[in-house]
């Protein structure tokens, strides 16, 4: 199982929003095959590893360990389930049920495994993201939030203080990478006018979604370099703002609200995008609405070493 774990993860964010999956199948304790989801609407993990196979006939009796339980209904792809029987293999052992299966699943034949214990706490680490986005129809929030060493995030007036350190800086960008979607407030936006992609290591760049409740970000922020933008306004916004704003092929979603963007139903509505994952980098006033609507999924911290002895503080 540890070997599929680490199949699995080769399939990223490019798998997203379905699961990262990996597969490995024993014969007389060797492995014959292996396999992991490489791409969303491609072959499953348990299809890639049966694939590798070369001798067929090696898979009657085989055992076939999974990360994620085969899926037993049909969607871009048939059931795996069916697949792993047909060909022989008689034991599958599986790392964490798959919660999308609640209601598909017939009673566990003879033969499927579920773990338990820390390898299976791994699995499920693994597909946070994706459990999250079944179960409690939303992605995944990441916050992640930088400090001084005296507590403030910001200098005087709010202005833009570099508090990380490059090694700090790296993992926030692995952490983009990671997300399928990066989350500021218009005020971040104004007093940084920050770049918001992945620069300092390999990945994809999120796409950015900018709270602006007013649409107050200038057209030339760094922020709409791109059309990969999901702009959040209200109903309080100019029109013809948003109807520019759409002329230039840039997303706009109108919040039901009329002072301050709804940030549920924005979830909701992401997820309905197929976005599983979304790292919200806040100020003060967007970490306290996370906070108050339990929204906050994972809080990472990075504190700096130096002092800014005054400035924007944030209660964590």
């Amino acid at each position: 199982m540890a070997r599929a774990l680490k199949l699995a993860t080769l399939g990223g964010r490019d798998v997203a929003p379905n699961p990262m999956v990996g597969a490995v199948i024993v014969k007389n304790g060797k492995i014959i095959g292996e396999g992991y989801h490489k791409k969303f609407g491609g072959p499953h993990a348990e299809v890639n590893a049966i694939k590798s196979v070369k001798n067929k006939k090696d898979l009657i009796g085989a055992t076939i360990y999974a990360t994620l339980e085969p899926c037993r209904h049909h969607g871009k792809t048939p059931p795996c389930f069916d697949l792993i029987k047909s060909v022989g293999i008689s034991k599958i052992i599986c790392g964490s049920r798959d919660p999308f299966q609640v209601g598909v699943r017939t009673p566990l034949e003879s033969g499927l495994q579920i773990l338990k214990g820390p390898i299976a706490n791994q699995c499920r680490d693994l597909n946070k993201f994706y459990f999250t986005w079944i179960t409690k129809k939303r992605p995944f929030i990441t916050v992640k939030v930088a400090v001084s060493a005296d507590g403030f995030v910001a200098g005087e007036n709010g202005q833009p203080v570099h508090i990380t350190s490059k090694k700090q800086d790296i993992e926030v960008h692995k952490l983009r990478a990671e997300h399928q979607a990066i989350m500021v407030g218009s005020n971040t936006v104004l007093t940084d006018n920050p770049h918001l992609g992945v620069r300092l290591v390999k990945g994809k760049d999120p796409l950015r979604i900018i709270l602006d409740s007013k649409l107050r970000i200038p057209v030339n922020a760094k922020v709409l370099r791109s059309k990969d933008v999901l702009i959040a306004t209200t109903q309080q916004a100019d029109k013809m703002k948003i109807e520019k704003l759409k002329l230039k092929n840039y997303e706009v979603w109108i919040s039901p609200t009329k002072t301050k963007v709804c940030l549920k139903r924005l979830l909701k509505h992401l997820a309905k995008q197929g976005i599983s994952s979304v790292l919200v980098e806040p100020g003060p006033t967007l970490y306290k609405v996370l906070k108050k609507e339990k929204l906050i999924d994972e809080l990472i911290v990075f504190k700096g070493r130096k002092k800014i002895k005054q400035g924007l503080p944030i209660s964590l």
